[in-house]
């Protein structure tokens, strides 16, 4: 009976230090979370996002078609280690696509802003053309020459000049392979801005553009392989005044030598006129473009597009736009489209 009670004793004795022992370590554990916390960690870790809804109506030669969907949804993550170290990755889904895919990702070194220079490796948009624009439906000069490679990228700054130089691989050389860095790009720009305006103006060369997704859509269509390798060039100007804001590009293709069957040398240029102001209390942009190309039927570009839009941002992160847009083909085919746009941005 004296064992029984002695043993008794000391459990309620070792029992509290077991208990006390199992708190401490979970203590230790949340006392270690919270100093990684407080290391600024998460801080380091930025989300941003969109979600687009759209509704259209399309009357292509008289017929007529209408649609209401999700046209778009993007999630991008950037993470800076450093001033001088960081990376990006951003998801993309799209009404015509299968799932989610990257868009773009990559490693930076360097700091353009801080630094004067930074070399960007991964999936990328290589710097070749501007493309700016506030209408919903890209420009010409973008459907023709926008090229998205696994590239390296050097780009620099300094008193108002900038540039970039860049080296990737081509979706495909005129032998069928994917797999060289065999082609590469150059881009040079001076930027400035007064109390009366501000103006940028750039220019670029790329000597592979039948990466671009103009170049590869028009090509499938067709049925063509590539013959070769073809040069590119474009040069741009974005001017603001007051309200006001002007942009004009013009992208070509330098040769035919991506074709055999075909000797069209594509180019395409478009002019923006964008004018900001207030409505009802909203802030409010209005734009107007024209656009052409040349040459540029063998690739599926539309002859002429002219078109408005009218944007409102409604609050913080939310907009709606309507467009209007006309293409005008090769062929004398007319695509009348009307767009309205529900855009939440995070």
């Amino acid at each position: 009976m004296r064992k029984v009670l002695l043993l008794f004793c000391l459990g309620l004795v070792l029992v509290p230090v077991s208990v006390f022992a199992a708190d401490s370590g979970l203590a230790q554990r949340v006392t270690a979370l919270e100093d990684r916390l407080s290391q600024g960690w998460f801080e380091k870790v930025q989300l941003s996002g969109a979600l687009e809804a759209e509704a259209n109506y399309t009357d292509e030669d008289g017929e007529k078609s209408d649609d209401v969907d999700l046209a778009t949804v993007e999630l991008g993550v950037d993470v800076t280690l450093t001033d001088f170290i960081s990376g990006f990755v951003l998801f993309k889904w799209e009404g015509d696509e299968d799932g989610v895919f990257v868009d773009e990702g990559g490693i930076t070194l360097g700091n353009v802003d801080e630094g004067g220079y930074a070399v960007t490796v991964g999936k990328l948009y290589v710097p070749f053309g501007v493309f700016e624009t506030v209408m919903l439906a890209d420009p010409l000069t973008l459907e023709l020459g926008e090229t998205r490679e696994g590239a390296a990228v050097v780009d620099f700054a300094a008193q108002g000049f900038y540039g970039s130089a860049y080296a990737f691989n081509s979706e495909l050389d005129k032998d069928g392979d994917d797999d060289k860095v065999d082609a590469f790009g150059l881009m040079a720009g001076y930027a400035m801005e007064s109390d009366a305006y501000t103006l940028d103006v750039s220019a670029g060369y790329i000597s592979n553009i039948t990466s671009s997704g103009g170049f590869i859509d028009g090509l499938d269509a067709q049925g063509s392989t590539i013959a070769g390798q073809t040069a590119g060039m474009t040069v741009a100007a974005v001017v603001g005044v007051g309200d006001f804001t002007l942009v004009g590009e013009y992208l070509a293709a330098l040769d035919s030598d991506y074709s055999a069957a075909t000797t069209e040398e594509p180019s395409a240029w478009y002019v923006e006129v964008v004018y900001g102001f207030d409505l009802a209390g909203y802030k409010a942009t209005l734009a107007a473009t024209y656009q052409e190309s040349e040459e540029a039927d063998y690739v599926g570009l539309a002859e002429t597009r002219y078109g408005a839009a009218l944007g409102v941002e409604l609050t913080e992160g939310l907009g709606m736009t309507f467009e209007y847009l006309r293409d005008e083909g090769y062929d004398n085919a007319e695509t009348d489209s009307l767009t309205a746009q529900l855009a939440f941005e995070f």
